[in-house]
């Protein structure tokens, strides 16, 4: 899993926060994440999932906070997530109403070294190659508890808006990840025509700090929707 953080104004993401949920900062600054990875060996409800067990995703998220059970929970809004199927898209979005797009995908690992590998994720769209790889050391350790690695990497629920009067949250099950800071890295992305004009910004900035984890297995469990 590759991330890459921006630091981003608030103000672009109040409108996106689904009703029920804060909008989320970690030492005051406010984050978009792209984040590139691979779904491998997927069943759905436990059913080994026929044609697309394996796949990429390269999704734009931010994060938020929900009280709710009596806790506050952490959880990211996924922006739009990017698939290579057509059919893994409108299952998504009919399961948990995410904002899942199809387009053509392709991704690689190269080995550069006993301990260094090239991980590569592309997005082909009509007009441009959008890609981001780095050369990531698999030297990644648990991150202290107040440290941008725990704040990006340790959100277990998900919350997505179904419309003006309804939330969607999903929890999402993983161990706490290994994380390393990468700083060989390279994206090149037309962020407006990914996921839209309002984004187009993040085409001209670096991000603040670009994380690899190795991923682990994960479950999703079904979404319910929250009283509002």
């Amino acid at each position: 899993m590759l991330f890459a953080n921006y630091e981003v104004d608030s103000a672009v993401l109040g409108p996106l926060t689904p009703g029920g949920t804060t909008l989320d900062s970690w030492n005051g600054i406010t984050f978009i994440s792209l984040v590139a990875f691979r779904f491998s060996e997927t069943s759905l409800l436990g059913i080994p999932a026929l044609g697309w067990r394996n796949f990429d995703e390269v999704n734009l998220r931010f994060y938020v906070k929900c009280l709710t059970d009596g806790k506050t929970k952490n959880g990211v809004v996924f922006i739009k997530e990017i698939v290579p199927s057509w059919v893994i898209s409108k299952t998504a979005n009919l399961l948990y109403g995410e904002n899942y797009k199809n387009k053509k995908m392709n991704s690689s690992i190269e080995l550069l070294s006993n301990s260094i590998r090239k991980i590569r994720y592309e997005i082909r769209d009509s007009n441009s190659s959008n890609i981001f790889s780095a050369s990531v050391e698999d030297s990644g350790k648990i991150p202290s508890q107040d440290s941008l690695g725990n704040y990006i990497t340790e959100h277990y629920w998900g919350y997505a808006a179904r419309n003006t009067k309804s939330t969607v949250e999903y929890e999402v099950e993983h161990p706490q990840w290994n994380v390393t800071e990468v700083s060989d890295y390279l994206i090149t992305f037309n962020f407006e025509e990914v996921y839209g004009e309002e984004y187009s910004f993040l085409s001209e900035i670096k991000p603040q700090s670009v994380f690899y984890c190795e991923g682990s297995e994960i479950a999703v469990r079904m979404g319910r929707r929250l009283k509002l």
